[in-house]
Order: C-alpha cells, then structure tokens, then sequence
C-alpha cells in the first residue's frame, strides 16, 4: 500500500464511507460504521502502531477487547480493508484466521473446493460447521456417527439461526456425510439420506427480473467513453444475453471465445459441466469493443483483468460492484444477479422447459430452478387475464 502514514487512512476512510453511500446503505449503518473508524485510528494512534500492523488481525481484536465502546464490530474495518484491497491500496484484505481442522475435514474441504466449483462463502460457512460438529462430538470417531447425534447436533448448532440458514448448515453436513460413506467409506451407512428439516411455507422469495422499460431505460444509459465503462457495458451483455453469474464471467478466458464462430465456452461452472453456447452479435460486440478499446494489452489470457498495474484477472465481487453500480446510475435498484434471473425469465417466455432452463443456469439440482417458475408473470397474466404486461 502506498499510504504509510495512519492519517492518510484518514481520505480512504471518508472516501470508503461515500462509498457506502452511493450503494445505498442505511445512514445509520453508515454512521455507525464511521464511529468504528474514527476510534480505531485513534486506538492506533495510542498503542503507536506502525502502519503495516493496522490491518493484522490479532490488533483488530486487541482493539474489539481493549477499546471503551459499548459495541465493537470489527466488520467496518475489514470492509474498509476489503475496500482498499479491490482499488489496489492494499496488497490483501484482512482475513480471520481460519481454524485448523483434523485431516479428514480438510481433505473433504480440499476436495468439495475441486470437484465443485462453489464461492469462497460457502466453503467458509462449511468449515464453521464443521468447527462446531468437532467440538460437539470431542474425541468421538466420525465412525460412530448416528442421525440422532447429527440431530442433536444440528438442534443445538442452529439455535439463533433463521431457517434459511438452517438449510444451509444441513447442506454442508450432507455434502459431508456423503463423502464419508464414499469414498472415503468410514460410514457403513449413507446418513446423508437420513439428514431432512421440516418444510418452510410462506418463504418463496421468487428472483426480481427487469421488465421490458427498464431493459431500454438500462442498455440506453450505458456510457462507452471511459475503459472501465466499456468493461463493464461486456459484463453486462454476458449476464443478460447468457445468464452468468459474476463469478463464472471473472473466470472466462480470451481462450473460451471463438470469435470467427461467434462461440463461447463456459468451463467453471457452479455444477462443474462445461457448456459450449452461440455468443450473441450484441455480446459479441460489446466484448470486441472491450478488447480492442479497453482491456489492456498484455499477455495474461483472462478476459477481464485490472485497468491499472498489477494487472491480475478481476474478483468477482468488483464484477458484481461494477453491474450493481451501473443498474443504480440508471435508476434500477437491482443487483447483479437481476440479469441472470431476467435471462431466465427470457428462457421461460421463449418456451424452454424448467429442465432446459435449469441446464443453460447451471443448477444442481431442479428444485432450485423450480424458484423461477414464480417469475413467469407474463404467461400467467397472459393465460388467466388474457392480457400482457
């Protein structure tokens, strides 16, 4: 990082802040986060810190410990160091220290990591679960494993948890306990099946799409003057025309594009199976005129890398910041992910079937397709008004 002094953390705080704010957070998280700054500088300040120890995590936790506010989340200091990594102000985030496991959870990590291709999030909620599932069972051989000690488990482990999460958590145990009966056959019985939670009602959330006028409104605003402009106008093409996820466009390849054919090859899918599809002339183009325009001209075969040295293959989170951001300038409180689900919507007022729709997202499994059928208000309306939107 270039700032070597602790005042200079003083404009990339204000300038984080303003961050925040044109993301449309609450004024009250803003404020509360802009509370949490100001006394950890000064904390700094008193223990006469250096500046390479500011963002060290085990100071972070002398300060959550020793500093006289009523509440201390160390959450606004890691999003600011989250902040000034993505803008090239420091060279790592900072990261809690993740807790060493016995063998056969990281090999089972290791190998949920390369056989699915699954964000660094979900491998971290696994590894908490598992941490809580050790410390429950102390010296007890996985071998001995019982449904009624996951239950148990589970009911103690998921208590404050909504029950959304408690899915969540079950997921991981299933992933788990599958990979404990095979291959690894340290189960003589596959407990994965046996591994259920009751049935939530009243809790669809059906994805939010774009409708038609906010389609033109968005593609019309679009500026194609400055780089970073002209990358993310391609992003944007690729997860409405093609329905990928931020992480799957972080990950493509001048490699996995075909030009001449006008193909485009999807190789890190979430359900880890290549796809080969036709690129759409808009696509297309908004991805030539990135390339030849915008993206740096180096050797590095990633499609979307840093406009600025070092230049490195983009996060996807600056993906999802930089959709997000444009959706916001033109007006559409939406995420990323709008794209991906108006793409579906596409798929289904085309007339694909749920299991097509299901293979061009990349699902695993039907059920979570099943979540897009909600979205396709056009025939609906179309069927019982005989109208359209």
């Amino acid at each position: 990082m270039k700032y070597r002094q602790l005042n200079d953390l003083n404009p990339q705080i204000d300038a984080y802040l303003q961050w925040m704010s044109s993301r449309q957070y609450s004024p009250h998280t803003i404020r509360f986060y802009q509370s949490i700054l100001k006394h950890w500088v000064a904390f700094a300040h008193a223990a006469g810190m250096g500046f390479n120890d500011v963002f060290k995590y085990e100071n972070l936790k002398t300060f959550q410990r020793e500093s006289q506010l009523k509440h201390v989340s160390l959450a606004p200091i890691m999003g600011l160091s989250q902040y000034l990594y993505e803008n090239h102000q420091l060279i790592e985030p900072v990261r809690k220290p993740t807790e060493a496991l016995p063998d056969i959870y990281e090999e089972y990590l290791a190998h949920y990591k390369d056989t699915r291709n699954v964000a660094a999030e979900r491998v971290r909620t696994c590894r908490r679960v598992f941490s809580g599932l050790h410390r429950y069972l102390h010296n007890d051989h996985l071998k001995n494993l019982t449904i009624e000690k996951i239950d148990a488990f589970l009911k103690q482990y998921n208590a404050g948890y909504n029950p959304k999460s408690h899915c969540t958590h079950r997921g991981c145990l299933r992933g788990f306990l599958q990979y404990l009966y095979c291959p690894r056959n340290i189960l003589q019985k596959d407990l994965s099946t046996l591994l259920s939670g009751p049935p939530l009602y009243a809790q669809a959330k059906p994805p939010r799409f774009l409708r038609p006028k906010d389609l033109d409104h968005l593609f019309s605003s679009l500026s194609w003057e400055q780089p970073k402009d002209i990358r993310c106008n391609a992003m944007i093409y690729l997860a409405y025309t093609l329905g990928l996820r931020p992480k799957e466009i972080s990950l493509l390849t001048l490699d996995d594009i075909s030009f001449a054919k006008k193909e485009i090859r999807i190789p890190n899918r979430k359900n880890t199976v290549p796809l080969h599809l036709p690129f759409p002339d808009e696509a297309l183009k908004a991805v030539v005129a990135y390339v030849k325009h915008a993206r740096p001209q180096i050797k590095h075969r990633a499609l979307f890398i840093n406009l600025r040295a070092p230049y490195r293959p983009i996060h996807p989170a600056i993906v999802s910041r930089d959709i997000s951001a444009c959706l916001h300038n033109a007006g559409i409180s939406e995420s990323a992910y709008c794209l991906r689900h108006t793409y579906a919507q596409n798929l289904l007022e085309a007339g694909a079937s749920i299991f097509q729709v299901k293979e061009m997202l990349g699902h695993d499994r039907i059920q979570t397709t099943q979540r897009y059928i909600h979205i396709h208000t056009q025939l609906m309306r179309k069927r019982l008004f005989h109208e359209t939107l």
